[in-house]
């Protein structure tokens, strides 16, 4: 009997665990004064009982609250493998209750239960109420569904087990309470019901994650940490006009390419156009993918450094700003567009990385080592050459980049596009390696690739 109640309180201690990994750790979250400038407060660690205290007597000290304006600079940075379900729901109700602003920073890692208290950001005020909440690109984010975890193979009492479920029930319930909170002067939720979805499909260690443009722009998720386009040129008008409707809708799962747009339709049939420039003004005429049987397209401007756009998809009969609209009256029927709009919407978000390397004579061409590095950690290492090149992209627009010459005579070849990098025509990215002169990693095999410069 005594054996029977201990597993039945082991349980019950465990029974509603929502963890990416889960530790075992007796001590809670770590919850301190931030030490970076993009938080006020950092919550590191598992959640356990009792972080949701300690969270509330530092935020006392540290926060300032509406500081005339809004609470937006009340912010805290996020780097939790997730944890008790109860505990996160408290914590994410307060922060969409007081207008705490939630952080992922640069190689921060939030999932589960850290992932909806993620979510949670916001920013109060008396007159202003916004979603307050960024992930930095090489940060991860990750959606899975509750589930019960047990600390052991002990038997369970079955009167134990109807306890249990409404407990699961009850958390469950939580959970959708707080995605259905209502962003501000929106019809939108804090969490789509698509976001939703695909969080309960998921299941232990197999995590949704927020990788790429277009599930960051879904689900209004801020990126930082990352070059924002100042230029509009074609290509960027046509994703920007595109992704402002797709974005409104779900997620399409088609792979929008403009380059290849381009190519099958010919010069003959422009799918973005310049139709003014002038007054400090740019703006391109785009027709959307989706046009055919219904009206679907943009006009899709820039001004100084931001970008603005109006129109109308019939396909989904949404609009972007005051929908359909002319030159003349731009201005009035148009509304801002977020410089992420202007990606190839299935680029990875770690591929804008803000550390691309400088293509400069001084940073890397010359003589140097070339290395190769397998996710499995074998490194193979070879005196190289390195030499500037340049190329064409499928816009027909010279890009620039460097071919590394191996002893063999093969070639490793690295191009910039804008902000887009390729490695021997697979998408890359870099990363900062502070004993290489530039380091990229190979979008489809892992393998990184770095170079660097001899004295």
């Amino acid at each position: 009997m005594g054996e029977l109640l201990r597993s039945t309180t082991a349980f019950f201690a465990f029974a509603l665990t929502l963890a990416a990994s889960f530790t075992g750790c007796a001590y809670g979250a770590t919850i301190t004064k931030s030490d970076n400038d993009v938080c006020v407060l950092k919550l590191e660690g598992e959640i356990i009982a009792g972080d949701f205290a300690r969270f509330m007597q530092l935020a006392a000290a540290e926060f300032k609250g509406v500081d005339g304006e809004s609470s937006s600079a009340d912010t805290i940075c996020l780097n939790s493998p997730g944890g008790s379900v109860l505990e996160g729901v408290n914590l994410a109700k307060q922060f969409y209750k007081q207008g705490v602003g939630t952080v992922i920073p640069a190689g921060a890692e939030c999932h589960s239960m850290c992932a909806i208290m993620f979510m949670m950001g916001i920013a109060q005020g008396p007159e202003v109420n916004f979603v307050n909440r960024r992930l930095h690109v090489t940060g991860t984010l990750g959606f899975h569904r509750p589930y019960l975890a047990l600390d052991s193979d002990e038997l369970v009492s079955a009167r134990a087990l109807p306890v249990a479920h409404d407990w699961a029930m009850e958390a469950m319930m939580e959970l959708m309470i707080l995605a259905n909170s209502q962003v501000p002067w929106s019809a939108s939720t804090m969490m789509r019901p698509d976001l939703i979805q695909l969080m309960l499909t998921h299941v232990g260690n197999d995590f949704y994650y927020i990788d790429t443009v277009e599930k960051a722009g879904r689900f209004e998720i801020e990126l930082f940490g990352y070059d924002r386009p100042t230029e509009l040129t074609a290509e960027r008008s046509y994703y920007a006009c595109e992704n402002s409707f797709h974005w409104k809708v779900g997620l399409i799962g088609k792979d929008t390419d403009y380059a290849n747009l381009v190519q099958s339709l010919g010069a003959y049939q422009p799918v973005s156009k310049v139709v003014q420039d002038k007054g400090g003004l740019t703006i391109y005429s785009v027709t959307s993918g989706d046009a055919g049987y219904s009206e679907a397209g943009c006009l899709i401007g820039q001004k100084d450094d931001y970008f603005l756009g109006c129109g109308f998809n019939g396909m989904y009969n949404i609009s972007l700003g005051l929908s359909q609209c002319t030159l003349a009256d731009f201005y009035e029927r148009s509304q801002w567009v977020s410089p992420l709009a202007a990606f190839k919407p299935s680029t990875p978000i770690r591929m804008l990385a803000a550390h691309a390397p400088r293509w400069t004579e001084s940073m890397t061409a010359g003589s140097g080592a070339c290395v190769v590095i397998a996710p499995t950690g074998t490194v193979e290492q070879e005196p190289c050459e390195a030499r500037p090149i340049s190329a064409r992209n499928g816009s027909g627009d010279d890009i620039g980049g460097y071919e590394f010459i191996w002893p063999s005579g093969s070639k490793t070849v690295l191009l910039k596009d804008g902000t887009n990098l390729t490695l021997n025509g697979k998408p890359a990215y870099a990363v900062p390696l502070a004993s290489y002169t530039l380091c990229v990693v190979n979008g489809e095999t892992g393998n990184r690739f770095c170079f660097n410069k001899g004295s």
